[in-house]
Order: structure tokens, then sequence, then C-alpha cells
């Protein structure tokens, strides 16, 4: 189903420059929020299982502490 709008606009090259100057920051800017939340999705599921294997919490705050010193 093509969208009303999209049939009123004249495609040619300077309509595409202009999508794609503003859909490669779009892309960046997307990337990098789905980045951040899958990392802290990833360290949230590694606190509670950490937390289900019974460890305390300044065990827990070492490993974490540990992860990001190495990343860095």
């Amino acid at each position: 189903m093509m969208l009303p709008f999209l049939t009123e606009i004249i495609w040619n090259e300077n309509t595409i420059a202009i999508v794609c100057v503003f859909s490669v920051p779009l892309a960046a800017i997307l990337g990098t929020m789905w980045y951040k939340a899958t990392k802290v999705r990833s360290e949230n599921d590694l606190k509670r299982s950490m937390v289900e294997r019974g460890m305390s919490a300044q065990d827990i705050e070492r490993v974490m502490q540990s992860g990001r010193s190495s990343e860095h």
C-alpha cells in the first residue's frame, strides 16, 4: 500500500539526495540507541543470573566493573 503523500513528491536527484542526507544520521542515531538498549538488557540479564546463583552485591559489582574497565 503506497502512502498518498509519497505519490505527490517529485522524485529527482535533489529529492533523493536530501532523503539520503537525512537517512544516514537517522540510521546512526537509531543504531546507537539499539546498541545501548541491547547492552543494558544484556547487563541486566547477567546481573539477574548472578543474583539467582547467590552471588553477593559486592561480587556482582566487581564483575560489572571489571567488564567496564576492559572496554575502555
